[in-house]
């Protein structure tokens, strides 16, 4: 059915051809019905001329077009005159040395050059054709999927594209996927760019904002049953004067320019002992200019340090939240939930092109531990190891506007676009030429390490009716070190704070991971001072210390949290007492203050108050997160 459309598509095109253009050349094929007869009633002036015309020209080369030689009609040697036989032999003998040197030149390699015109075409192939053996259609189609050119994309000249189909003059006769001997179309294409109003050579790998336009050449087998007429010589056969050219759309994502529509086939140029070669000339499309991103904040679902053992790998949905562009232009909000700016390059989920699946580089950990999962099935727990997240974006192919910084072009690359996500920064291989819409980048997390879930006894409660499932004094998890535990004072004793809603608390390009530095104690509490002198505030913090894995939060003071905080709508509670690791986020049940709370255990929510819900263990809280039975609170 497709190669039927392409086919309709083709003769549509064919008859929408000028049906009245002027013919350059008569129709060499009227000479060929001429007879012995009607040259005699010819003077006998014009026979005696011919006969010398013939015989001063008999060492010209027959690709010249000037003349067709006696040997392409036989028919007109019999019957004729003494004389005139004389010269016929002659004449055959001379071209039969021709072909003999042209036999020669062929298996030298040596390409010939051809002189235009039809009549001109006929004379260099052994064959002789008549209108019946004219292609009047000519269908192409990419071999592979084309790319419609952006700014800085690089340029593809080996495009591999196969003659699908011609549509024959006589009785519009179809040859579906002809031989390669009949013809064929080299995969190798040049590229051209407008100059000054002129067509120039383009020789860069990377596209420039300009006008553009490709050139294919078409081999025709010279024992081909059909012959291609190009638009350069068009023949009277109106109204299909030359051959049509359709090449078939099959460009990513349906983003298509002119570069598929033919704008004009030339005469052949030159051959080979197989082939003669005819270029063919695409209209001109243009690249527009894409302003080029300097930054990108992005927020992941996935938080590599909310990460545990056991969590299932879920799919990653990554959303961009604002671009910064190299002239220090932000951009907010770019791009919609249909229409993302950034999609997955492997499009994983064509549905949701936000969508990311789930790629940790695995490493080993200190403990020997490394799990192998990347290539794991979505919903693979997640193994104890070291890792590292990866991502391979590139910007939606409907965006116009903007691109990346692209190595390896007339960027001022630098250390490259800059990509932060859930405001820490990520590294990025180098954004190099793609084959693409637009370069793609890989960010890669730093390294991280999947806490490991402590089981805890429960120290009171019972099941059944009575609903409490545990109490522990204290424990869970989060983040902290022992030089926290040594004061009293601590940072703020177990009052309640609410802190501000910045997106997941967390410094700008700054390390969440309590590494290197040190616990600092003063008279209003505990701070952490990094190796360079900076300190985290308003924002989480993750530290290993002897054999535990613990968060802490820290204030806009940059003091350490202690008792409830609140953060983006949700409530933690983080240790008050000094036992060690003071200020670390509690997890699971916990008895504050006389009444049972549950803070998620694990997941993107580790240590948020459960509230107005059911738990996961089948227990009744009220909108303060208090354990209920019936719709009482349960006292300690």
């Amino acid at each position: 059915m497709r190669r039927k459309n392409m086919l309709a598509l083709g003769m549509s095109l064919v008859f929408c051809a000028t049906a009245t253009a002027v013919p350059l050349y008569a129709n060499p094929l009227d000479r060929q019905e001429r007879t012995v007869s009607e040259e005699k009633e010819t003077s006998e002036n014009q026979a005696e001329n011919s006969v010398v015309d013939i015989a001063e020209n008999k060492n010209v080369d027959s690709e010249e077009g000037s003349k067709e030689s006696l040997a392409d009609f036989p028919e007109e040697t019999k019957n004729s005159d003494p004389e005139e036989a004389v010269e016929a032999v002659e004449e055959t003998e001379n071209a039969e040395v021709s072909a003999e040197e042209t036999e020669s030149t062929e298996e030298a390699g040596m390409v010939k050059p051809l002189s235009l015109g039809y009549s001109g075409f006929r004379m260099a192939n052994a064959k002789s054709y008549t209108l019946d053996d004219k292609i009047l259609t000519m269908n192409l189609l990419f071999g592979s999927v084309e790319y419609a050119a952006r700014d800085h994309m690089k340029v593809i000249r080996n495009r591999p594209v196969k003659v699908d189909g011609l549509i024959i003059n006589k009785n519009n006769h179809t040859v579906d996927d002809p031989e390669e001997k009949i013809c064929k179309v080299l995969p190798d294409r040049i590229v051209e760019k407008k100059v000054r109003g002129a067509w120039t050579l383009y020789k860069l790998d990377y596209f420039t904002p300009g006008e553009y336009r490709y050139i294919y050449t078409l081999a025709m087998g010279k024992n081909s049953p059909y012959y291609f007429l190009p638009q350069e010589t068009p023949d009277n056969d109106i109204p299909f004067t030359y051959t049509t050219v359709v090449i078939g759309d099959r460009f990513q994502d349906n983003q298509s320019n002119s570069s598929i529509l033919v704008n004009y086939s030339k005469s052949a140029s030159g051959e080979d002992p197989n082939y003669k070669y005819y270029s063919i000339e695409t209209d001109s499309f243009f690249v527009k200019e894409a302003k080029i991103i300097s930054k990108v904040y992005l927020n992941s679902s996935f938080d590599i340090h909310k990460a545990k053992v056991g969590d299932p790998m879920n799919s990653v949905i990554l959303n961009v939240e604002k671009i910064e562009l190299i002239d220090g232009t932000t951009v907010l909000n770019p791009g919609t939930s249909a229409e993302p700016f950034l999609t997955s390059f492997y499009r994983e989920y064509p549905e949701e092109l936000n969508r990311f699946k789930l790629f940790l580089e695995s490493y080993v950990n200190a403990a020997g531990e490394k799990g192998d999962v990347w290539k794991a099935p979505v919903g693979t727990p997640l193994p104890a190891g070291r890792y590292q997240v990866k991502y391979l974006v590139q910007p939606h192919f409907t965006e116009e506007k903007y691109r990346f910084l692209v190595e390896g072009t007339d960027d001022n690359y630098g250390s490259g676009t800059e990509f932060y996500v859930n405001n820490e920064r990520y590294s990025n291989k180098s954004l190099k030429l793609q084959f693409g819409l637009t370069a793609g980048a890989q960010l890669v997390s730093p390294y991280f390490e999947p806490k490991k879930i402590e089981k805890k006894e429960n120290t009171s409660g019972s099941a059944g009716n009575s609903g409490s499932s545990s109490k522990a004094s204290s424990g869970g998890s989060g983040g902290g070190s022992g030089s926290s535990g040594g004061s009293s004072s601590g940072s703020g004793g177990s009052g309640s704070f609410k802190v501000s809603n910045s997106l997941t608390g967390q410094v700008l390009g700054v390390d969440r991971s309590l590494s290197g530095g040190q616990w600092i104690q003063d008279e209003k509490g505990w701070w952490y001072q990094r190796p360079d002198g900076s300190y985290p505030k308003n924002s989480w913090g993750y530290e290993a210390y002897n054999g535990k894995s613990y968060w802490y939060y820290f204030l806009d003071s940059g003091y350490m949290a202690t008792g409830w905080v609140e953060v983006n709508g949700s409530k933690y509670y983080l240790f008050p007492n000094s036992d060690g690791w003071k200020g670390r986020m509690l997890t699971g049940w916990q008895w504050i203050d006389g009444n049972c709370y549950y803070l998620d255990l694990q997941g993107q929510n580790e240590g948020a108050l459960y509230r107005n819900t059911t738990t996961p263990d089948g227990f009744t809280v009220d909108q303060e997160g208090r354990w209920t039975v019936n719709g009482a609170v349960q006292k300690q």
